[in-house]
């Protein structure tokens, strides 16, 4: 039986790999970003930023055909 894992526990497993200096690194860097104050203008660039993620490889070359190229070269 699989057990669902909170985000917190599936970022723990993800993180627990790294050095000790690289997690204080991390933390510093989360703590800081409670610090800031989310404004209007941040929230709308990283919806921005997402929007643009989506379509971004759009093309009329099948996904077939772009393994091909890749494989070929």
């Amino acid at each position: 039986m699989a057990t669902t894992l909170t985000p917190a526990e599936w970022y723990m497993k993800l993180l627990s790999p790294l050095s000790p200096d690289i997690k204080l690194d991390l933390i510093s860097k989360l703590s800081e970003s409670l610090k800031e104050k989310i404004s209007a203008k941040s929230v709308s660039h990283s919806s921005d930023f997402f929007n643009t993620l989506s379509g971004a490889w759009e093309d009329d070359i099948p996904a077939e055909e772009e393994i091909k190229l890749i494989r070929e070269d």
